[in-house]
């Protein structure tokens, strides 16, 4: 039998916590504490419900189970350690967590510390493990954003998916158990990651397959319509039972953090193949009331900068017929993405900051944006990736070439990011690149009020497993100021 629990982000007036157990029916009883002290928890409906990995004991029961608790945060704006125990035995887990505050510190406090981190490939985290590097950190998160592609259900993109439903979901569902529970599986995984919460999930296509829903000539489990409806399923309640909170089970999910106001968006589960929708009609309402809050602040005199995040990049040029089938579908390729980029119009003619934050690319980067004017009004930060995906042929192909260069790249597997933003328009800005990170790594964004916005640094983390490498390409990026005044 094996425990994990991590603090899902919630409500503002609810502590969630995420309790998985595996290996065991009836799924036994758990008590919680903080600090040591024994508190009470209400088990959320439907209470103790599968994973749905379709792992069963010989009677055919399921032996793999999750449930939400939700907690009172406790009287203290400090960080605190919450212990969740199988009741009646030694088995625990043992997380900490920080109540977001209604208000960004003044920059004489400590900041409010935001962790990005996307694209984990657990295969290739067997040296250095990112749990260590994440356990490490300082300061410690206050707000963990896993910004998509959590889990790789697709790769190896040579694996021999089945075909049965069941058997999918049991090799599907395996993935997510050792991302998830690899602290019992003394493995390496996202448990670490999680352990600081609250924590928020964004999807993206490795949820459920590269270019999810397009259908994939490498991934024979795509070309049938029927085939693809099964992953689809699969994948989808996967997500829903090990990464979704229900604070965000309409398509996207609200905080505010005076004058921050943060929307992070579900542009994967209910995107089509045909370009013409990512987000559905709740998400697409939160977007326009999410900018309307932000005109309507900055017209009543008070401070207004937004913060939006979604699985993937922005500021991307639009693929072309083919590359988006056979390569990915980037956001300008759906019709929907016209009201993202109406509603940041809105605020940038009405000097409304926003900083968009995301993974996904394999690379990291920061993009300035400054009006006419010459007031800086935006900025992209990138993380991505956690851990690097295996591309056979272009690897084994970089990796020779970099022998023969005169100069050998620190990171050849990992792609660059593009050199040049000509082609990319977001409103009238002027775009800059500020910074650009190779190699795996994670970013940790601090932030402190300042009068008229805010102030914010980024902390880029090298994870990789050299520890010179770690040195050279770890780096503080910043301060940088958004204001609406």
């Amino acid at each position: 039998m094996q425990l994990f629990a991590y603090n899902q982000i919630g409500r503002p007036d609810e502590l969630l916590i995420w309790v998985g157990i595996v290996e065991a029916y009836p799924p036994p009883a758990v008590n919680f504490e903080i600090h040591g002290q024994p508190v009470a928890a209400q088990l959320l409906p439907p209470g103790f419900e599968p994973l749905g990995d379709e792992v069963c004991d010989a009677r055919g029961n399921p032996l793999n189970h999750r449930a939400l608790f939700k907690l009172q945060w406790p009287a203290t704006t400090e960080r605190f350690q919450i212990t969740v125990r199988i009741f009646g035995t030694d088995a625990t887990t043992i997380l900490t967590s920080r109540r977001p505050p209604e208000k960004l510190p003044a920059k004489a406090a400590e900041s409010f510390n935001l962790l990005l981190s996307s694209c984990y490939y657990q295969p290739n985290d067997k040296s250095a493990a990112l749990a260590d590097f994440i356990r490490a950190i300082k300061p410690s998160p206050d707000f963990t954003l896993l910004a998509g592609d959590q889990v790789y259900l697709d790769l190896p993109s040579q694996q021999n998916l089945p075909d049965n439903k069941k058997r999918l979901a049991q090799v599907l569902g395996k993935k997510y158990q050792v991302n998830w529970f690899s602290t019992p599986l003394q493995q390496p995984g996202l448990a670490q990651v999680l352990s600081h919460g609250p924590v928020l999930c964004v999807p993206d296509d490795h949820e459920f397959w590269n270019n999810f829903p397009l259908y994939q000539v490498q991934l024979g489990n795509t070309h049938d319509e029927d085939d693809r409806a099964n992953w689809k399923n699969v994948a989808q309640r996967l997500y829903e039972r090990y990464q979704m909170s229900p604070a965000q089970a309409a398509g996207f999910f609200r905080q505010d953090v005076d004058p921050l106001s943060m929307l992070f968006l579900d542009g994967r589960t209910q995107r089509d193949a045909d370009g013409k929708q990512m987000f559905n009609a709740a998400t697409r309402s939160a977007i326009k009331r999410w900018a309307n809050d932000l005109l309507v602040r900055k017209k009543n005199n008070q401070a207004a900068v937004g913060l939006l995040s979604s699985g993937q990049a922005l500021l991307m040029e639009k693929p072309c017929r083919w590359a988006r089938k056979f390569a990915d579908m980037e956001m300008p390729n759906y019709d929907d993405f016209l009201v993202l980029t109406n509603a940041l119009a809105q605020l940038f003619e009405a000097e409304v900051p926003m900083l968009y934050i995301t993974g996904d690319v394999h690379w990291g980067r920061i993009v300035e944006g400054v009006s006419p004017r010459g007031k800086t009004l935006f900025y992209e930060v990138i993380a991505s990736p956690s851990r690097l995906i295996d591309t056979v042929g272009s690897d084994q192909l970089n990796t020779v070439k970099n022998i023969f260069r005169k100069e050998p790249k620190p990171f050849p597997k990992h792609p660059s990011a593009p050199d040049d933003l000509a082609g990319i328009k977001l409103g009238n800005l002027r775009l800059d690149t500020k910074h650009r990170q190779q190699g795996d790594h994670v970013a940790m964004l601090r932030f402190h009020a300042i009068p008229g916005g805010l102030e914010f640094s980024v902390d880029y983390i090298c994870t990789d497993a050299d520890a010179q490498k770690r040195r050279e390409h770890s780096s503080t990026q910043g301060p940088f100021k958004l204001l609406s005044f």
